[in-house]
């Protein structure tokens, strides 16, 4: 089918298959809204998270979760998909890979940190190499002169 042949082609930054389904995120589509100046928010589960963070070292990773492990575990297993153990598991895995944990007790809250973690990334030096590159070019010129 077209997902098996979009995995074949690398044409996905990451997928995942379940209850005999597949979900993916399509590379195009990404770098594309990247190349017109904008932020694309992925929400995946955390291989797809580690996935993307391979392929775009620069991406922020967030990982939102509720206030509390008793919470976390009565959402997830509320949902019927993961066991207790998986889910510490994955949580352990998270810790270690995510550039941020976000409480998510009070969801304005949650949206304003998120949003402003979000912008304060944009100001990292590693996303600023092309101002860097011109504000050099301009002094470069400017000393020519």
């Amino acid at each position: 089918d077209r997902f098996e042949e979009m995995i074949r082609s690398d044409e996905l930054i990451e997928y995942a298959r379940y209850v005999e389904n597949y979900y993916g995120t399509p590379k195009a589509y990404v770098e594309q809204q990247m190349e017109a100046g904008k932020d694309v928010i992925l929400e995946i589960e955390i291989q797809g998270a580690l996935k993307v963070k391979q392929q775009f070292p620069n991406a922020l990773l967030l990982f939102v979760m509720p206030p509390s492990a008793a919470q976390l575990k009565e959402r997830l297993i509320g949902r019927g998909t993961e066991t207790p153990k998986v889910i510490e598991s994955r949580l352990k895995r998270a810790a270690e890979h995510y550039d941020y944990i976000l409480v998510n007790d009070q969801v304005e809250d949650c949206v304003k940190r998120m949003h402003q973690l979000i912008q304060d990334h944009h100001s990292r030096t590693c996303n600023q190499t092309d101002f860097i590159k011109q504000m050099r070019a301009e002094l470069h010129q400017m000393n020519k002169d």
